[in-house]
């Protein structure tokens, strides 16, 4: 199959309604510039033309039936997509300095007069595609500083957010710590000295499980509220994600329709993490995954190298074939308490999330429309920075 290359040439458009020396200019500037060359003499027809095209500087006689060269100026300008193109306005009247003053107020960025010079011409063009090009820079990197700035903001705004959460949640677990103790311990002393039979023994067992699903949520209130310090050490990868699909292949959810494919690169050996938070990442989303998929399909566990800005790391994938997570839940799976599900504190991704933060490291969602499924991926460094607050 032939392969279509970009052209990456500057495209000047000039509009003039003279035929003559429309194809005159246009002939001079392909032959001595390596210029995209597009030539309009119908003033009423050159805005379309500028939109189709998106020139890079635009070529414009000022006076022209039909539309002036300074009110098509004005229309450019007004365009979101055209009004950062530069104009040079061509003219053969008209050279006094008060005209002048007025095309360069209604938006042109320079002026030549006819007959024009070709060496000139092409030298001021060349200077507004470079006067262009540094404009282009500016803005990006301006829209670039916003949007970190913003992203600052959020992330200012989510940990005050999540301060204020974390005392509220620490309160109401410590407060419901207690009695749920005091429960669990008279159903233990119930179910040990009662000989309980059909509905009897099923309402028991239905208490033992759901107050131990309730410490379980209060203990993930607990270390969502007040994660403890990461407690780095060498830690051998393969062996942490060996434990947790160990336990994953025991799970009442795990059936002979599961498939837990692992793919871990020999190239880890070891990284150095906190071997608790490490597992809470993996088994969370392994057990998400085998929520999702609802005993049958596969999840796959990918380990392999990959350095991130000059650093060495490593990239974790965690993926499904379930039926993946809805579009307009994508930006909220991460925040505390957001879940679709029935069950379950909600608290699961924001504990990844979290021990992730607490690595250095960084997790995203990869969402593909066209593939089935959810996957995580997440890249974690090699080595701590011991200065570097967790």
């Amino acid at each position: 199959m032939p392969t279509t290359t970009t052209d990456t040439r500057p495209k000047i458009l000039i509009v003039d309604d003279n035929h003559v020396f429309l194809e005159s200019l246009g002939g001079l500037l392909r032959g001595l510039t390596d210029f995209q060359v597009h030539c309009v003499a119908d003033p009423l027809k050159a805005f379309s033309k500028a939109c189709e095209v998106k020139p890079d500087a635009i070529v414009l006689d000022v006076y022209m039936p039909g539309l002036r060269g300074p009110d098509l100026c004005a229309q450019l300008k007004r365009s979101p997509e055209l009004r950062d193109i530069p104009v040079l306005f061509l003219t053969a009247v008209g050279s006094d300095g008060r005209f002048r003053a007025r095309c360069l107020e209604g938006g042109a960025d320079d002026f030549l007069q006819k007959p024009v010079n070709s060496e000139e011409l092409i030298a001021r063009i060349r200077v507004l595609l470079r006067i262009k090009a540094l404009q282009d820079d500016l803005r990006r990197e301006r829209d670039e500083m916003e949007l970190k700035a913003q992203e600052k903001a959020r992330e200012l705004e989510r940990s005050k957010t999540l301060a204020a959460i974390g005392k509220m949640v620490a309160g109401v677990a410590h407060e419901i710590r207690n009695p749920l103790s005091a429960i669990s311990n008279s159903a233990a002393v119930l179910s040990r000295d009662l000989v309980l039979e059909g509905e009897d023994q099923r309402l028991m067992e239905i208490i033992v499980s759901e107050a131990n699903r309730l410490r379980q949520t209060i203990n993930d209130f607990l270390s969502f509220a007040h994660p403890h310090p990461c407690q780095f050490a060498p830690v051998s990868l393969a062996s942490v994600i060996e434990d947790v699909l160990f336990l994953a292949r025991r799970d009442p959810l795990c059936t002979d329709d599961v498939a837990l494919e692992p793919d871990i690169s020999t190239e880890i050996q070891t990284i150095e993490a906190d071997r608790d938070r490490l597992h809470q990442i993996f088994w969370n989303l392994v057990r998400n995954s085998l929520e999702a998929i609802k005993g049958k399909g596969r999840i796959g566990v990918e380990a392999r190298p990959e350095s991130l800005l000059g650093r060495e790391g490593v990239v974790l994938c965690i993926s499904d074939d379930g039926p993946g997570i809805a579009l307009q839940d994508r930006e909220l799976i991460f925040e505390p308490f957001f879940s679709r599900k029935a069950r379950g504190s909600g608290l699961g991704l924001a504990l990844v999330h979290s021990a992730v933060t607490a690595h250095g490291g960084m997790i995203e969602l990869l969402a593909d429309a066209a593939t089935p499924g959810c996957s995580f991926r997440i890249w974690l460094p090699l080595k701590q920075n011991i200065n570097r607050d967790v």
